[in-house]
């Protein structure tokens, strides 16, 4: 995602640039959460963003809301991700 920072000069001027990743659980959370954080570091390097998150949607039907709902901070090399469980 991207938007402009100055409403007068619009997408001709700066802009700031957000990475969101959206990953269906499979497997388990941390390979899940490997494979989301490693893509969404290297999109964030690709498009040359500092803003990424990373969002697991978990569609078990047998996992109590509680243990699917959480936001927490992840690093991935030089990044820091915000990570969304849903």
């Amino acid at each position: 995602m991207q938007w402009p920072l100055d409403e007068t000069r619009g997408f001709h001027g700066p802009v700031q640039r957000a990475v969101i990743e959206l990953k269906v659980l499979h497997k388990s959370l941390e390979a899940t959460l490997a494979e989301g954080l490693a893509q969404t570091a290297d999109y964030m390097d690709r498009v040359g963003s500092d803003e990424g998150n990373l969002v697991v949607f978990d569609r078990t039907s047998d996992t109590l809301w509680e243990k699917k709902i959480f936001v927490r901070q992840e690093r991935h090399g030089e990044h820091r991700i915000g990570v969304w469980g849903m």
